[in-house]
């Protein structure tokens, strides 16, 4: 949701060889402020300070270099470079900023400038020169020369918080969760006034333990600098995701009166309307991002979604199809591809995006349906038979395994794997080929090699629980994704850790895991699903609706299922005016599932409403289903059974 930005170490820059003190009077007092604003966190402050300097004082090199320090915090490279280059006009020696103008490059996005004017850093300043060159080694994609650069940083200054946050975002961007979070906690011990660090310890701890405890971590950024916009946007988006929409809405405009300008804080406003209904105003507000965010993942799903709601399909095409060549296993980008490819005409492409989701076993009734009615419109009634039958068929919620790949596919990931034995991100690749062939035994010996290599990396400890869960072993497998859940709680190892706790038998654990992650994350659709399921089950028909009705206000009647469930939970409650009309949405959405066929039979039977078509629908849903006893009591209740159905009537087509 926000550019990355570094910032500079609180401390004095009496580099050696700096002549000029600051003038005395006006400019002395100012000097002094700004220093004070940096060292407690507070670049903005410290900005106005030092402009009130450098006014009274313009010939300072040393304010200049303070004034470059203010920039670089609020990550304005081109900025910190011109005073910097003041300073250096007026006397500063190079050997004094070399460290800092290799910073202003890299936030000009100059990552090879930035290693040459790192490397030029003497003695004192190689732990900030080492962070530096390791973060623009990263930006080049040279591992290896960050692990080295940011290894020489920590050796340089070992209690260093700007260097510790600078390791634990490394880490974070490696897949070595449990490191990050080692390395955060430590930089909020060496310098806990550090607002970057206390913000990434945040961002941290969303994905270890879910939304509400993150929330403290970024107020006590705030604390620290009350306009630190990254602490203010993370805080405002955490705030949607749970649900507090008017406390998100609140935050983006706190953000806009700091920065009128802030693209972020227009994105987070356009998300609040989309999520709304009010497509037409997330558009309007979106454009005022100005483009500045059109590379970034979710403003990419944000625009697209936005794009097909109000008409404007194509463009919203175009941009998931951007997005998925960035992120080619972005489930949501992909649905929705697929879907605009729907709308316009376009079945095989629609069906070609869906395959990879449609194949996988966790495949949800929407993927289904719409794989079956892309396959039918291109005349394949034969292929797409299987899908509509699987989308009538009730799924499990948490295993996320890869659909199988072809012998060439995985005669290709093995090799890849033998060559570079070292390289994680292969050895995912082919533990996931070889969980999608049903390759359990050597998926699972290949998976604890990983984990053995990558403790606290959450992806191999999940492998492990995949390779575990299609062998049998549920419990092995829960044991497996906790060990996932203790570095990383998010929504895939949430919902894997519930599956296998519920085929393991474990009640009790199902439901702790599942109130232990709505309580964190209280808007999760798909963690609010499997809510109401357990308490459509146990008869809660009260705590169920209100769980259906809050997935159904975010997606929309869309979801033949969800609206089959909401239906019957009415009904139980004696509300047909309710119940109906959403049984009879889920019919026309899923016509084949032999269970949306019975749940609106049976209520307009039941309620009188309709009893001749009830008893109708009743007959195709035990066609559909004739072992299933549920449906058949209902059909035995009215009064049919086979002798009956050839003298009554087909349901009607609507």
């Amino acid at each position: 949701m926000r550019a990355w930005r570094l910032l500079a170490p609180a401390l004095l820059l009496a580099a050696a060889g700096c002549a000029n003190a600051p003038g005395r009077g006006s400019a002395q007092e100012s000097y002094r402020r700004g220093i004070e604003a940096l060292h407690t966190g507070q670049p903005r402050t410290a900005r106005i300070e030092l402009l009130n300097a450098i006014a009274a004082a313009p010939n300072d090199g040393l304010i200049r270099i303070a004034q470059a320090r203010a920039y670089l915090a609020l990550g304005d490279g081109v900025a910190a470079e011109a005073e910097l280059r003041r300073a250096r006009a007026l006397g500063i020696p190079a050997a004094g900023i070399h460290h800092l103008m290799a910073h202003a490059f890299l936030l000009q996005h100059q990552p090879e400038r930035a290693i040459d004017e790192a490397a030029q850093a003497p003695a004192p300043y190689a732990g900030y020169a080492g962070r530096i060159r390791g973060f623009a080694a990263m930006a080049l994609g040279d591992v290896p020369q960050a692990t080295e650069a940011l290894n020489a940083a920590l050796w340089a200054a070992p209690k260093d918080g700007g260097v510790w946050t600078a390791i634990a975002r490394f880490r974070r961007t490696t897949g070595e969760l449990a490191g990050a979070i080692d390395a955060a906690d430590k930089a909020v011990a060496f310098d806990p006034k550090n607002a970057e660090a206390l913000e990434l310890r945040g961002e941290l701890t969303r994905s270890q333990y879910g939304l509400a405890a993150a929330l403290p971590w970024f107020d006590r950024a705030l604390q620290v600098d009350p306009s630190n916009l990254p602490a203010m946007v993370e805080r405002a988006a955490t705030l949607g995701d749970m649900g507090r929409a008017k406390d998100m809405l609140a935050g983006a405009r706190a953000i806009l009166a700091i920065e009128p300008k802030n693209p972020n804080a227009w994105l987070l406003q356009a998300a609040l309307a989309a999520r709304a209904g009010k497509y037409d105003l997330a558009r309007s507000l979106y454009r005022r991002t100005g483009g500045t965010l059109d590379d970034q993942p979710a403003a990419l799903l944000l625009a697209a979604a936005v794009d097909l709601q109000t008409g404007y399909a194509e463009q919203g095409v175009k941009r998931l199809q951007t997005l998925l060549a960035l992120q080619p296993d972005n489930a949501k980008a992909r649905r929705l591809l697929a879907s605009g490819q729907w709308r316009l005409g376009d079945a095989a492409g629609a069906a070609a995006t869906l395959r990879p989701l449609a194949e996988r076993p966790d495949a949800d009734s929407y993927v289904l349906t719409l794989m079956g009615q892309a396959l039918a419109k291109q005349g394949d009634r034969a292929g797409a038979s299987p899908y509509f039958a699987r989308a009538a068929q009730p799924r499990s919620g948490g295993s996320l395994l890869s659909g199988p790949v072809a012998d060439d596919q995985l005669a290709a990931l093995r090799a890849a794997a033998a060559a570079n034995p070292r390289e994680a991100g292969t050895q995912i690749q082919l533990i996931r080929a070889l969980l999608g062939r049903g390759v359990g035994a050597e998926a699972l010996a290949r998976a604890r090699r990983l984990e053995a290599d990558n403790p606290g990396a959450p992806d191999a400890h999940m492998l492990a629980g995949d390779a575990l869960g299609i062998q049998g072993d549920w419990r092995g497998a829960a044991e497996a994704y906790r060990r996932a859940a203790d570095i990383s709680f998010t929504e895939p190892v949430a919902l894997r850790l519930i599956e296998a706790l519920r085929n393991a038998g474990d009640g009790v654990g199902t439901a702790r895991v599942l109130a232990l992650y709505l309580r964190q994350n209280p808007d999760n659709l798909a963690a609010l699903s499997l809510a109401g399921n357990d308490w459509l089950a146990a008869g809660d028909w009260t705590r169920a609706i209100a769980a259906y009705e809050r997935v159904r206000a975010r997606i929309g009647d869309r979801d033949a299922l969800l609206l089959n469930n909401l239906a019957w939970a009415y009904s139980q409650l004696g509300d047909y005016d309710r119940a109906l009309p959403l049984a009879a949405r889920a019919w026309s959405l899923d016509r084949r599932n032999p269970a949306t066929a019975d749940t609106l039979g049976w209520l307009l039977y039941r309620s009188g409403r309709d009893r001749l078509r009830g008893l109708a629908l009743l007959e195709q849903a035990a066609r559909g289903a004739p072992a299933d006893p549920t449906i058949g009591r209902h059909l035995a209740a009215a009064g049919g059974g086979p002798a009956l159905a050839a003298n009554r009537p087909s349901p009607p087509a609507s």
